[in-house]
């Protein structure tokens, strides 16, 4: 007669249930992104316009100075749009940089 074989059985334990700890600090680097791309779409668009109209102030106040040999480079008024126009300038590269 033939032997018997055991048939072994597999038994799996369930494991301990184990919750999970909420983290001390959550991860927002993607909504604060997502916030600053949103914010310097809305800000650059306002200040393409205002790039625009300084750079239309700028170009007619030197067809003025060219066409009556006024000397505008020495009106203070002249030195401020030019100021600004810088100013501006800066801030629109910043914004740019922003939305990379």
């Amino acid at each position: 007669m033939p032997k018997k074989r055991k048939e072994k059985q597999i038994s799996v334990r369930a494991p301990d249930f184990i919750p999970k700890k909420e983290p001390i600090f959550k991860d927002t680097t993607g909504t604060e992104a997502l916030d600053v791309f949103k914010g310097a779409d809305i800000v650059g668009r306002y200040f393409s316009f205002v790039m625009m109209a300084f750079g239309i102030f700028v170009t007619v106040f030197s067809v003025y100075s060219i066409s009556t040999s006024v000397d505008m480079l020495l009106n203070p008024l002249f030195i401020t749009v030019l100021g600004l126009v810088a100013a501006l300038n800066i801030f629109c590269g910043l914004l740019l940089l922003a939305k990379k």
